[in-house]
């Protein structure tokens, strides 16, 4: 948890740096951006959930930056003072806008390159990079100006990175594989690695030489222990600007488009592809050979096993359109009931049949 910034700024500059408007106290002064459970008077908060409304009626909060139907009314709140709030459009977004003016992203050590690293003779490093102890940078790797190498982290021959690159400790960049500008990679990354590919010839399964890379575009940022599988050939592609969570997996020779968001334990079998602004829940699983349409979404633990056309939310697994998913979950519970009711309708039937007649119902 965050401690005081010492950033001390007033809850009206707050509200005019978010294109927020203030109800209460504009000239509060707040020092910490906080959860809303435990939130103390120098504190701001959010609420974009309305699962969490209720909360309002208790914190200490300083200041709450909530949408634009919140106000002093809305919320219950009677034993307590009345709240200072910042209504906003968009308060998630808003929030975290106001968590990067007041706390900012982490800051990483200016260490230039550590004589403790293995940086290759013909590599070529740019300006302001960070290479700490361990790391190791392989032949003919290019890093781009600004860009910080963790210890343990190793570059293999021929990888290229962009500017402005964050490789946390134990990530692994296999060779000729290509990192655009601002990549972020969590603990324990692989990128690159072999593809699931073997060709089964009398029982015996050949592995199939992985000759191609995979292309990170710019703005992708990956969870710690991820692994993106290098193409047969050609290339694995992850698109500008997604975000993939912990321990998600990419098969070989697949293309992630644009802005898709993939949560933790996610995992897409090999030559699948995604359309812009997909969304994955966690333990999501997707079959080969599909191709997942422009803004889908799949709920949690969603198996895939067709392609899905864009716009759509789905969920279960076979996936199925999610209005109708969530009835046939309904009645799951009744499945026991609903078969004795048959059984009993089946044996009442069977006594109605004349003497003789030996059919089955439905025969």
């Amino acid at each position: 948890m965050a401690g005081s910034t010492g950033n001390f700024r007033k809850v009206g500059d707050l509200a005019a740096h978010v294109g927020g408007t203030v109800l209460g106290d504009a000239g509060r002064i707040i020092d910490r951006c906080h959860g809303l459970m435990g939130a103390e008077p120098t504190d701001i908060t959010f609420v974009s959930n309305a699962k969490y409304m209720r909360q309002l009626a208790t914190t200490d909060a300083g200041c709450v930056v909530v949408g634009r139907q919140v106000n002093q009314t809305s919320i219950g709140r009677q034993e307590k003072p009345p709240l200072t709030f910042i209504q906003t459009d968009d308060p998630y977004f808003a929030f975290r806008q106001i968590v990067v003016l007041m706390h900012g992203f982490r800051r990483h050590a200016a260490v230039g390159i550590s004589p403790l690293a293995h940086v290759a003779s013909s590599a070529r490093i740019g300006k302001n990079v960070n290479i700490h102890p361990f790391a190791y940078v392989g032949e003919n790797v290019i890093v781009g100006d600004g860009c910080n190498i963790y210890s343990g982290v190793t570059i293999m021959d021929d990888a290229v990175l962009g500017t402005d690159c964050i490789l946390y400790p134990s990530c692994t960049i296999y060779e000729q594989c290509v990192l655009g500008n601002r990549v972020i990679l969590h603990a324990g990354v692989v990128i690159g690695s072999d593809g699931y590919g073997f060709a089964t010839h009398k029982g015996v399964h050949h592995k199939i030489p992985q000759i191609g890379n995979v292309t990170l575009e710019d703005d992708v940022e990956i969870g710690g222990n991820s692994v993106v599988e290098r193409a047969v050939m050609e290339t694995t592609r992850i698109g500008l600007g997604t975000k993939l969570g912990n321990g998600v997996v990419i098969g070989h020779n697949c293309h992630i488009g644009q802005h898709n968001l993939l949560v933790s334990q996610v995992g897409i079998a090999g030559s699948t592809s995604t359309g812009h602004h997909v969304v994955l829940a966690g333990q999501v699983g997707v079959a080969g050979h599909l191709h997942i349409g422009n803004m889908v979404t799949a709920a949690a633990q969603t198996g895939i096993a067709g392609d899905i056309p864009e716009k759509q939310v789905v969920w279960g697994t076979p996936s199925i359109e999610i209005h109708q998913a969530k009835r046939v979950f309904a009645q799951l519970a009744h499945l026991p009931e609903l078969v004795k009711r048959v059984r009993a309708l089946e044996s009442q039937l069977e006594k109605l049949k004349p003497v003789g007649d030996h059919t089955k119902p439905g025969g």
